[in-house]
């Protein structure tokens, strides 16, 4: 109601936004790492097939998601608690499309941890590494084309009444 246009749907602004996923994702590599096709894969989750019934699920989902540039599984896959979380969905995608997706990087590989049970049965953790590679040298700062980096974290996930497990939150180490 009012003047001007109707506010923007969410998959609308995700439909105008970059991706990196290849035209034959199915049939490639996951770039998780598992060994088997993305359509064998991460390829459900990411279309919303199936849920996330383990926290390492979300983890190498979201690697992929990351990989290859899928916005709105990122936003799915955060929980409501997580610092990240924003309600106004378009905004944050918006975020995420400007600054948040790794785009001067290349994603080597993931080094999953063992899962870690929380307080109960409803929350766990995960230690993991990811290498990414610079795609060119970035003025301002240490980033040299071609060199890898290792991040370690710690994420924690929690699981919903749904049984879906989500991201929570992460510790950079």
């Amino acid at each position: 109601k009012g003047f001007g246009a109707p506010p923007a749907k969410l998959e609308d602004v995700l439909a105008k936004m970059k991706t990196r996923t290849p035209d034959n994702a199915n049939e490639v590599d996951c770039p998780c790492g598992s060994g088997k096709t993305h359509g064998e894969c991460c390829g459900p989750f990411l279309s919303g097939e199936t849920k996330c019934l383990t926290p390492s699920d979300v983890l190498r989902t979201r690697y992929t998601a990351f990989t290859w540039r899928n916005i709105k599984y990122i936003i799915d896959t955060t929980h409501e608690t997580c610092r990240d979380h924003r309600e106004d969905r378009v905004a944050w995608a918006k975020d995420l499309n400007k600054g948040g997706m790794f785009d001067s990087f290349t994603f080597v590989k993931l080094d999953l941890g063992e899962e870690e049970e929380g307080e109960n049965e409803n929350e766990s953790f995960i230690e993991f590494k990811v290498t990414l590679r610079a795609n060119e040298d970035s003025p301002g700062s240490v980033a040299v084309a071609g060199q890898e980096t290792i991040i370690s974290e710690r994420s924690r996930f929690l699981r919903g009444d749904d049984e879906a497990w989500t991201y929570a939150s992460g510790d950079v180490r």
